[in-house]
């Protein structure tokens, strides 16, 4: 491998826009894993007059559909609609072709909501991201014959 005598410099970007579509561009023809494009995708739970009281960030990558962030507005929170936008995401997870959602958290208090709606804890890292303790749940989704 040849290099030039080169000034280079590595550095954090911010969230810059023009930016993360340069480097998507750029990777899309040759994504680490080929054929296994990672996408964000969003989801977006609103009220009668279009106020945003919640949403959900997701990517689906070779049949895994990936939960990143869930969030309801606090005045909003009681009410199923974090159910209602998990809910959404299975459907929505399915129509992309997924197989497998997942999850990965470190608020124990969802378990009880996720498995009632069909999810199982698979694993348990203590001392991982922020040294505390995180669990992946998955809900395997049936394939269609």
């Amino acid at each position: 491998m040849v290099h030039e005598d080169r000034n280079l410099t590595v550095r954090a970007m911010d969230d810059d826009d023009e930016f993360g579509v340069w480097l998507s561009e750029l990777t899309h023809d040759y994504p680490v894993s080929p054929d296994l494009v990672l996408e964000d995708r969003h989801l977006l739970l609103s009220d009668e007059v279009g106020d945003w009281i919640g949403g959900l960030r997701y990517t689906v990558r070779g049949g895994v559909a990936s939960i990143l962030e869930i969030g309801v507005t606090p005045v909003e929170r009681g009410q199923g609609h974090a159910v209602r936008l998990l809910e959404g995401f299975e459907e929505a997870a399915r129509a992309s072709g997924a197989h497998l959602l997942e999850f990965w958290t470190d608020r124990l208090g969802l378990e009880l909501i996720l498995a009632a709606n069909g999810w199982q804890r698979v694993a348990t890292r203590p001392g991982y991201i922020g040294g505390r303790t995180w669990y992946l749940l998955e809900k395997a989704l049936a394939v269609p014959a």
